[in-house]
């Protein structure tokens, strides 16, 4: 198997509403020696306000955000295809599946490519920050965990690999990070083969559910609230809204026997009631799941014993009527919070639909999606409007408008200019980065200490021609 070790750098921390400006990427085959790479930057969209904190760390430029010759479009197209030609492989990432993947699809999916190019065509994924922290609960003597200026284990890449005396010294280059956990990932596999093997061999969720199904119990990690902790659960059933995706287990942690007769009400507030005694594990977000072998890891389950916590599993498993209860209670909490959702579809935004519009592409819009993906530019110009899905239509007309704006006609060019402007400039509070965002942040920056002025000042002038320019297309 080849691995793909990938990192973006990008114009801030919000997968939905940032773009990549530099991606760094190296093909290996399975002893970990390059075989290729590409590192590539692009310029600014026209409909993005950069964030600069992240600016600051990622030191990109802001020659780089105005002037580099490389559309974002162009970024997009030239890492697809490589990201193609480099498959099947393991595409690798330190949060990739926390971050970076979610980046990924958003650039493939506006500039009206499939965005799920790293689930397809036999590829897996593993991401290293997930990895790290299985190590640390799992085979603790593996790598050295640093701790942080809280006095915590510290998964910061940059404060793994000084710990581990691994060289990057250029940390927040996109392909220096991707050196950098290269090699960490290379450590881990040599010092903790099980823990890297149980990522690895899972192609998708659903082996890691029939691995669960199938033990008694298991012993995995998950990210609760911000804070990793190490359960022993056993499977209870799979989740009525997601299926074979996301399924629900008993933590062990907590005698069943006094669960197992209650009814449904009394049941439903018992289980979901603090302490929660239900985990509900998303398979696909790759959890650390290991045989019951690591049963001696799991400190918070020692002074119970791991007889008792077989014959809880056991109770458990064997009790279907409870089993089915628990599925029931599930999906009624999937109907209250339906029902009581407050926010209206009308208050998202396309960014935030392009799962359901790539899963859910009727046919004809699929038959226009690939006619715009051939097409020149000028033929991609008079088949937007011909989208039924409006979320395509959106990202289509601001490709046209971002890659030749000279193939829309007058009134549709002063009406995206117009949308951009009123995006960008508005007051009202909104998930993306506004100019009156970045003024404020400018501001609060400078009343640090250690702060880079000269770049503020770059960044200040940056944004005050930018508004300029838009406030004209009001």
């Amino acid at each position: 198997m080849n691995y793909v070790f990938y990192d973006f750098e990008t114009s801030g921390n919000n997968k939905d509403f940032d773009q990549i400006l530099q991606i760094g990427a190296v093909l290996t085959d399975d002893g970990f020696q390059i075989k290729d790479k590409i590192n590539i930057s692009c310029r600014l969209k026209k409909d993005i306000i950069p964030a600069p904190e992240a600016l600051l760390v990622n030191k990109i430029s802001i020659d780089q955000l105005k002037s580099c010759e490389v559309s974002h479009y162009s970024l997009v197209e030239e890492l697809k295809n490589k990201f193609e030609e480099w498959s099947p492989a393991c595409f690798v990432g330190f949060n990739s599946i926390g971050f970076d993947e979610d980046v990924l699809r958003q650039g493939l999916f506006q500039s009206l490519n499939y965005p799920y190019l790293t689930t397809s065509k036999d590829n897996r994924r593993l991401d290293v920050l997930k990895l790290a922290r299985g190590v640390s609960a799992f085979a603790p003597n593996s790598i050295v965990i640093p701790l942080g200026e809280d006095n915590k284990q510290s998964f910061k890449l940059e404060n793994l690999t000084k710990v581990n005396q691994i060289d990057h010294s250029n940390a927040h280059d996109a392909i220096a990070d991707v050196t950098a956990t290269l090699e960490l990932a290379k450590k881990m596999k040599t010092a903790a083969p099980e823990v890297w093997d149980s990522l690895l061999i899972y192609k998708k969720g659903d082996d890691i559910g029939k691995k669960i199904f199938k033990e008694d119990f298991v012993c995995y990690q998950d990210l609760v609230f911000g804070k990793l902790y190490n359960f022993a659960a056993t499977f209870v059933c799979f989740h009525p809204a997601y299926g074979k995706s996301w399924l629900a287990a008993f933590d062990l942690k907590h005698d069943p026997r006094s669960l197992l007769d209650l009814g449904f009400s009394e049941l439903k507030q018992a289980l979901f009631s603090s302490p929660v005694k239900i985990r509900q594990i998303s398979l696909n977000k790759m959890p650390i799941v290991l045989s019951k072998e690591y049963f001696a890891s799991l400190d918070d389950y020692k002074d119970i014993g791991l007889e008792e916590i077989s014959k809880r599993a056991k109770l458990v498993k064997e009790n279907q009527e409870f089993c089915n209860k628990v599925f029931e209670i599930l999906a009624e909490k999937v109907k209250e919070k339906k029902e009581t959702s407050s926010q209206d579809e009308e208050d998202y935004f396309p960014e935030q639909f392009i799962h359901e519009s790539s899963i859910k592409m009727s046919k004809d819009d699929r038959v226009i999606f690939y006619q715009f993906q051939k097409g020149s530019w000028e033929e991609k110009a008079k088949l937007y409007n011909s989208f039924q899905d409006n979320v395509l239509k959106h990202f289509s007309r601001l490709l046209i408008f971002e890659e030749n704006s000279d193939s829309l006609s007058k009134e549709e060019l002063t009406l995206v200019k117009k949308e951009i402007a009123e995006k960008l400039l508005t007051t009202d509070q909104k998930p993306w980065i506004t100019i009156p965002d970045a003024m404020k942040k400018i501001d609060d920056l400078r009343a640090e200490e250690n702060t880079d002025k000269k770049f503020l000042n770059d960044y200040d002038l940056f944004i005050q021609d930018l508004e300029s320019q838009h406030k004209k297309n009001l």
